[in-house]
């Protein structure tokens, strides 16, 4: 089967080689190389941010990216998608009629838009399969900007495409809200690399201790944004009722950049008005595999975010065998099995959740016993391998079937 993978905002190369990415590139990268992996030839067709070249690129075996140039080289605002999406959609056309998929796939709204108007212009039956990873209805529960063009035209292309794609169900609820079949709403959860992400390994440089034992501090970790729908301004207010505790947060920016970001410089204030400045410690982006090795060193992940479509940080903690913490939102509420691979909380108030912590601070036999059922959820239903087996599945009953041909008869003279 020859694939189209289309997404205007992603950049799958840098996810390919470990470094600090989103979420959106990091699922594009490891789905069309576990697709490769099931015999497809797969190409990524993306909007070019590099300033240096727009030269089609091998992402491994049967794994092709196709830059296409439409608007300036580099990542766009929400706003300005609108702009370049018309362009975007005629170089893809072109690069579609040179090399006909037998099936598009498309990664959020922008992507759609552009897929359905390749199809239109192709004039050929390919079947554009969508997915919404995050929906702005979704959206705008949490706080973040409304818009109305944007929600419109995912209704649309819901409503167009063959097949829809989504992570939770939280999102397959929201199309149903607007009239989307159900039938025709698929789940396929955000995956894990499990070779990466795994209880066996080393710790961090800088973090090398292990898990810790009685009378230890305990080390917890989150994986956030900074910005306050991250939910970090929680966690720092929880380490006032830890005073044993020791909570290191990793996420964007760059370290070097640390310094003059304005989101890293408010939660600094915070903890230093709160007392805990010496308990905290930002991180700023990492690779990959360091991300593996701080995870490993810590005695538990904890997620106040009020806002997660993907779960990706969740998942990767249970693989590396860390009890979770999390707030029940988006993609998280499918990942994690409250009082099995840890606890859900329906809100994260500090005293619940310093209570919560203090709980398992104090058992570490509950703790070990949540950190292996999540290595073994991880493992056994969310790799990358059994994401691109189910998505391969609902590219399957979307093809058209070839029919069988008559055996030839004849008396053998």
């Amino acid at each position: 089967m020859k694939i189209a993978l289309i997404a205007t905002h992603a950049t799958p190369i840098p996810a390919h080689k470990g470094d600090p990415t989103d979420s959106e590139s990091l699922y594009l990268c490891h789905l069309a190389r576990n697709l490769a992996a099931l015999g497809h030839r797969v190409t990524i067709h993306t909007r070019c941010t590099d300033p240096q070249t727009s030269e089609r690129t091998r992402m491994g075996r049967s794994v092709v990216v196709a830059p296409i140039v439409a608007g300036p080289r580099r990542p766009l605002r929400e706003q300005e998608y609108i702009e370049h999406t018309g362009t975007f959609a005629r170089r893809l056309t072109e690069q579609l009629r040179a090399d006909p998929p037998d099936i598009i796939h498309a990664f959020g709204w922008s992507s759609g838009l552009a897929a359905l108007a390749a199809v239109r212009d192709l004039e050929r039956d390919i079947p554009v399969v969508q997915t919404f990873h995050s929906l702005n209805v979704s959206e705008q529960r949490v706080g973040l900007p409304a818009n109305p063009q944007r929600v419109r035209l995912e209704a649309a292309l819901a409503h167009h495409a063959k097949a829809v794609l989504v992570n939770s169900a939280d999102q397959r609820f929201e199309l149903a809200r607007m009239g989307v079949p159900r039938s025709r709403v698929c789940i396929v959860p955000f995956g894990v690399d499990t070779d990466q992400f795994t209880v066996e390994g080393a710790a961090h440089g800088p973090w090398q201790r292990r898990r810790s034992a009685a009378g230890r501090p305990l080390r917890i970790i989150a994986v956030a944004r900074l910005d306050p729908l991250g939910g970090v301004d929680t966690l720092i207010r929880t380490m006032a009722r830890l005073p044993d505790g020791e909570l290191l947060i990793v996420g964007d920016p760059a370290p070097e950049h640390l310094a003059i970001d304005p989101n890293a410089q408010r939660l600094e204030r915070h903890a230093k008005e709160a007392g805990v400045n010496d308990q905290v410690t930002l991180t700023g982006a990492v690779t990959r595999r360091d991300l593996a090795r701080m995870l490993r060193s810590a005695d538990v992940f904890v997620s106040t975010a009020f806002y997660d479509p993907y779960g990706s940080a969740v998942l990767e903690a249970m693989a590396c065998g860390l009890p979770v913490v999390a707030r029940a939102v988006g993609g998280i509420t499918g990942a994690m099995l409250d009082g099995t691979t840890g606890v859900l909380l329906r809100s994260a108030h500090p005293s619940t959740l310093a209570h919560v912590l203090r709980q398992l601070a104090a058992d570490t036999t509950q703790r070990t016993a949540y950190g292996i059922a999540g290595a073994d959820r991880a493992a056994s239903r969310f790799t990358w391998a059994r994401v691109a087996a189910e998505t391969e599945r609902i590219y399957q009953k979307l093809l058209p079937t070839t029919p069988e041909l008559p055996l030839a008869s004849g008396n053998g003279a």
